[in-house]
């Protein structure tokens, strides 16, 4: 990582996945809507898609590594790291605990990319999964605990039905279950209500579009229900940060 103090603008990648991990350095990290304290031992999975900025008060010690998505594809985490929704793992980590194995597996990535022997590619691979081993460690217990058939009902629901439905009332009544109920289970498992949960779904879906497609901006908004662009765009910016066309612009 660079060692210089700097704040960058919101800015991310489409196709890349980016893991910084932080031996020295203070400030504020920003993943989408989310501030962290920026601390020594912080690991941050930056997403394909996920918009980030930098805030540093202290200059920074560390390694960032930027993985194509498909250079894991086939690897064990590949479906929780980019197929899930919610996603699986989340965007900081205090892996202070594995400080000397993290620092061994980024040199030594750093070495294999460099002098790139035979079967390099295989090697970096295997260094990423003992990685995401670890980090997948420090995620909170009920991260591990199968969800209920409720919460697996309401994301196969949500799939049919996030762009022609907003309200939480409606998805409870269609599940048979009370708001109540169906806001203590996605509580409990994500942490989240289901209201919040929804927002994340249309956000995450308007987002892929404004990647990887050419809808406009206008086109998108009646596309997801909204009566009026500037309604779409004060909602997209109220949950992701930016407006959308700055998104569009502001991932490379």
């Amino acid at each position: 990582m660079k060692e210089v103090i700097k704040t960058t603008s919101p800015h991310g990648h489409k196709d890349y996945l980016e893991i910084v991990y932080l031996e020295e350095g203070a400030g504020v990290h920003q993943i989408d809507m989310q501030r962290f304290d920026v601390k020594p031992g912080s690991l941050y999975l930056i997403m394909p898609g996920q918009i980030h900025c930098w805030e540093l008060t202290e200059i920074p010690k560390g390694f960032v590594i930027m993985v194509q998505k498909e250079f894991l594809l086939g690897q064990p985490f590949y479906e929780a790291l980019f197929q899930t929704f919610p996603l699986a793992f989340g965007s900081n980590y205090d892996m202070s605990k594995y400080h000397q194995n993290i620092l061994y597996i980024f040199n030594s990535i750093q070495k294999e990319y460099a002098d790139k022997l035979a079967g390099f590619q295989s090697v970096v691979q295997t260094y990423l999964q003992l990685l995401f081993q670890w980090v997948k460690r420090e995620m909170p217990p009920e991260n591990a605990v199968p969800a209920p058939i409720v919460l697996k009902e309401f994301f196969t629901l949500l799939d049919k039905e996030y762009r022609t439905s907003r309200e939480v009332n409606s998805f409870a009544i269609k599940l048979g279950v009370s708001v109540r109920t169906l806001n203590n289970v996605c509580k409990k498992y994500l942490n989240r209500t289901v209201g919040e949960v929804i927002i994340d779904k249309i956000i995450v879906e308007n987002k892929k579009l404004l990647l990887y497609t050419d809808i406009n901006i206008t086109s998108l908004a009646y596309e997801f229900g909204f009566s009026d662009p500037s309604h779409f765009n004060k909602y997209f910016k109220r949950h992701a940060g930016v407006l959308p066309s700055q998104y569009r612009k502001g991932i490379s």
